[in-house]
Order: structure tokens, then C-alpha cells, then sequence
């Protein structure tokens, strides 16, 4: 009796494990499976940038882990102050002179922080999450990702489609890979999302092309074939250099992609489709237009220190006006562009909510002597119109600020020439796609006009036939009737 009444508490007690694993299953969401990464530095505009994505990332519910990886010199940590903008921030060494050290090549590239700091991470800390989400400091989430809306699997990424990178179709590739890995080659960056495992065996691949890419005579002034068309012979080495090592990184990790358009939407720029009307990511890395107003996170005021105690009193970046909603009988161009504006309103809005809700936190509540009045951010509505095709964000050098608010001094030829190489690309492929979706268009209308000709002479050819055999099946039965013989 004993032994049975044990075995029942046993039971029991198994049952009410299993229970309890079935309650933590459904407590456990899928989105947070997730880890966000991206790349910064110490410099106030890339400062700020990490507080607005870092915002987004809360304001959508804070899914899986966020961690900023930021890249200075020694001098430059010793005076940098905001280590708590993102709280899992993993400190990286600069590598923007890396080539001069390593190779003796004496190039400064800022963009060597970016595969450089996320390969010191991935071998050297890591994630416990499944998936790694790789993003830009000057983006913003709306949503989260997840692979069952965005598919990724073990060996393929989704990635984000960048048509410019030519060099991954004319044959330029074959200089740095063999055929195989060609094969696998894509246009993508900005935002991918990865498995973990196979970004830890890609990183060391995607910092050894930059290098390999950036060094390479080959493809200097005068050769075009990178896509950079801001190359000189003053500036000779492509600024897209490290996008290529990544492309040629993934291919040599034998990775391939899922590339996927609509899954960002550049803000400032129309949609094209249903999912760019309602994007996960906004990337904020060109100009914003729209009548008087207008935007760039490159002009000075985005240097200025603005998170700092005796710096909150900066002003804020200005916000285009809220649009106006647009009726249920607008045109497509209206609506696409309430979007286009809304977007922007939202982006703007959003860094500057988060600027001023860092220092509230850091320095308590008080009056903003330029306080600009924003509303909560509305929800997207869908729509679709002229797509266009983003660039990676370059982490630039830039140089040592005080915390005192003054003009940043004129920028190298070559980050000038970079961010004009990034604004004159968007610009040639938003013309490029806009020819195509015209081209669409008018497919459709031939298409619409050619189906309904044919529909009207189907239901001409019926109605004579039928109306034939009616006449017909008439004439017999006038016919029979007007026989004398016939048998009555």
C-alpha cells in the first residue's frame, strides 16, 4: 500500500513538472530569440544614433537582447561618458588604421570598425541567442523581426537588397573568390539576420576581405566596376569596400541569402509595395525633402554633443510637420506620400524623444529652452509606390569633441565623397526602380485592356453562337410546322 501511494505522489509530482514546462513554453515568446548587434563609436553623431535605435528596440516590446559595439582608441574611452546609452555595451579596439598597422598600408578607413568590431565580438563574447540580427547605428525598429516573416535558416541569411554593388555580377568577384563562391555572391547589406553559429564562422571571412578589397589596386581610380561612382583620382579606393568584403565574407562562410526588399524602408523615400508600407527597419541615412523642409543626419548640428548635462539644451532636430490624412478616394500618389511624410515625422520624432528622455534620466526633468512638440508615433498604414535602394551607413572619424557644443571642423575629401557616393547610388537606383515600376505599370494596363477584349469577344462569340442556334432551332420548328405531311 505503502509503495503505491509513492508511486502515485510520483506520478504526480512529474505531472505537475510537465505542467509547469508547458507554462513556461507559452511564456516564452519567439522574438526573443533575437540578438541585435550593431557598430558605433565615440563620437557624439554616432552617440545619439545608438540611443534612438536602442528606444526602438524598447518601444517594441525590447525582444531577445540589443548589444552596441562600440570602437575607440584608449584617449578616446577615457573621455567618453556615455557607456550607459546602450546598457550591454561591449567595448572594441579601433580599428581604423588596422591595414597601417598589420600591412604597412597607410589608409584610414573608419568602416574597418565595423567588421572588426563585430568579429571581436562574435569570437570573443557571443550570444546564448539563436539567431543574430545585424543592424546600422542609424536605423529605427518598428517591429520585431523574426525568421517566420523574414525566412532565414541555417546557411542562409535574409538580407537586404543593394543593387549598386555591381561588382558582384560583371566579373570583379573572380579578383577575390573563385567560381564557386561567386555563385553564392549576392547584393545585400544594411540588415540581415543570421544563425548564430554561422555568423561566428563568417565574421573572421567578412574582416579579412575589407582588408583584402580595400587594399587592392585593382579596383582603384580609374576602374568603375565597384558601383562607386565617387571614386578619384584623389580618392581612389572605393568607400564601399567593406561591403564587399562582407558579400565575399558570406560567400566564402559558403553562406547564401534570402534577399528581401520591402523589409526596410529608407525614411524619406516612398513605398513600392504592401510590406514597405509597413517595413520593420526605417533607415534614416539619406536626406529627407519635402516642400521647405529638410533633413540630413550628415549636416553639422548631428555632431553636436547633445547628451551631456550641460549640453540638453542643444536644439532638437527639427520635425516636418504632421500630414494630413489623406481621403478614402485620394489618388495612389497621395497616399504614398502621406506615408513618405509620416515616416519621416516618426523617424525625427523618435531620436529626438530618445535624446531628451536620456538626459531626463541621466539629469532630471527640466525645460528644454528649444523644446519641439511631437506626437506619440502613429501606426503605418500600407500603401505602395517608387521604391529605392539604401546604402550601409559608413561609421565616419570624426574629430575629438569637448563637451562643449561647437561646429565639428570640415570633413576629409573622402567622407564628403563617401556620403555624396551614398546619396548620388540611393538616387541612381530609386531612378532605376521608378523606370521599372512605370514599365509594370504600363504591362498592367496592356494587360488589364488586353483581358477585357478578350472577355468582350468571348461573350460576343457566345452570344452570336447562341443566338444562331436559337435562330435556327426557330426556323426547324416554323419548318415542321408548315409541313403537310408531318404527323399530327
Amino acid at each position: 500500500m505503502r509503495a503505491r501511494a509513492l508511486a502515485l505522489v510520483a506520478l504526480l509530482a512529474r505531472a505537475s513538472l510537465a505542467f509547469a514546462d508547458l507554462d513556461d513554453a507559452s511564456e516564452r515568446r519567439e522574438i526573443d530569440d533575437y540578438h541585435y548587434v550593431f557598430s558605433a563609436d565615440c563620437q557624439p553623431y554616432m552617440t545619439w544614433q545608438a540611443r534612438a535605435l536602442y528606444e526602438s528596440w524598447r518601444a517594441i516590446g525590447s525582444p531577445g537582447r540589443m548589444t552596441r559595439l562600440i570602437s575607440c582608441t584608449d584617449d578616446e574611452y577615457a573621455r567618453y561618458e556615455h557607456m550607459d546609452v546602450v546598457p550591454d555595451t561591449v567595448k572594441c579596439p579601433s580599428f581604423v588604421w588596422y591595414a597601417k598597422e598589420k600591412f604597412g598600408d597607410d589608409d584610414g578607413y573608419s568602416a574597418y570598425n565595423l567588421p572588426g568590431g563585430m568579429n571581436h565580438w562574435a569570437q570573443n563574447v557571443g550570444t546564448d541567442r539563436k539567431w543574430v540580427v545585424k543592424l546600422d547605428a542609424d536605423m529605427l525598429l518598428l517591429k520585431p523581426l523574426s525568421v517566420r516573416e523574414i525566412p532565414a535558416s541555417k546557411g542562409v541569411a535574409a538580407s537586404g537588397q543593394y543593387d549598386y554593388l555591381v561588382g558582384t555580377k560583371n566579373g570583379m568577384a573572380k579578383w577575390f573568390v573563385d567560381e564557386e563562391v561567386e555563385k553564392r555572391l549576392a547584393p545585400v547589406g544594411g540588415w540581415e539576420i543570421f544563425d548564430a553559429e554561422d555568423f561566428v564562422n563568417m565574421t573572421p571571412h567578412w574582416f579579412a576581405q575589407t582588408v583584402k578589397v580595400r587594399m587592392d589596386k585593382r579596383i582603384w581610380f580609374p576602374y568603375r566596376g565597384t558601383g562607386d561612382v565617387y571614386v578619384s583620382e584623389e580618392s581612389p579606393r572605393p568607400w564601399i569596400s567593406e561591403m564587399y568584403g562582407f558579400v565575399f565574407g558570406c560567400g566564402l562562410a559558403g553562406l547564401t541569402h534570402n534577399v528581401m526588399r520591402s523589409v526596410q524602408l529608407y525614411a524619406g523615400m516612398k513605398p513600392w509595395d504592401e510590406a514597405s508600407a509597413d517595413p520593420f527597419i526605417v533607415h534614416y541615412g539619406l536626406r529627407m525633402d519635402e516642400g521647405p523642409y529638410s533633413w540630413d543626419k550628415h549636416w553639422e548640428p548631428g555632431h553636436l554633443e547633445r547628451m551631456t548635462c550641460a549640453t540638453r539644451d542643444v536644439e532638437p532636430f527639427p520635425v516636418v510637420p504632421y500630414p494630413k490624412r489623406p481621403s478614402a478616394h485620394a489618388l495612389q500618389q497621395e497616399r504614398h506620400n502621406y506615408i513618405k511624410v509620416k515616416i519621416m515625422y516618426i523617424t525625427v520624432s523618435a531620436i529626438n524623444d530618445a535624446v531628451k528622455k536620456y538626459n531626463d534620466e541621466k539629469c532630471g526633468r527640466g525645460a528644454r529652452s528649444h523644446r519641439v512638440e511631437t506626437k506619440s508615433l502613429p501606426i503605418i498604414p500600407k500603401g505602395r509606390d517608387v521604391p529605392m535602394k539604401p546604402s550601409r551607413e559608413d561609421p565616419k572619424v570624426k574629430p575629438r569633441m569637448t563637451q562643449k557644443p561647437t561646429p565639428v571642423p570640415v570633413m576629409h575629401r573622402a567622407e564628403r565623397a563617401g556620403d555624396a557616393t551614398e546619396r548620388l547610388l540611393a538616387r541612381k537606383a530609386t531612378l532605376k526602380v521608378e523606370r521599372e515600376i512605370a514599365h509594370e505599370e504600363r504591362m498592367h494596363r496592356m494587360w488589364t485592356m488586353g483581358s477585357l477584349t478578350w472577355v468582350v469577344g468571348f461573350c460576343v462569340i457566345v452570344y452570336r453562337f447562341v443566338r444562331t442556334k436559337t435562330r435556327q432551332r426557330s426556323e426547324q420548328r416554323r419548318r415542321r410546322e408548315s409541313n403537310p405531311f408531318r404527323e399530327v
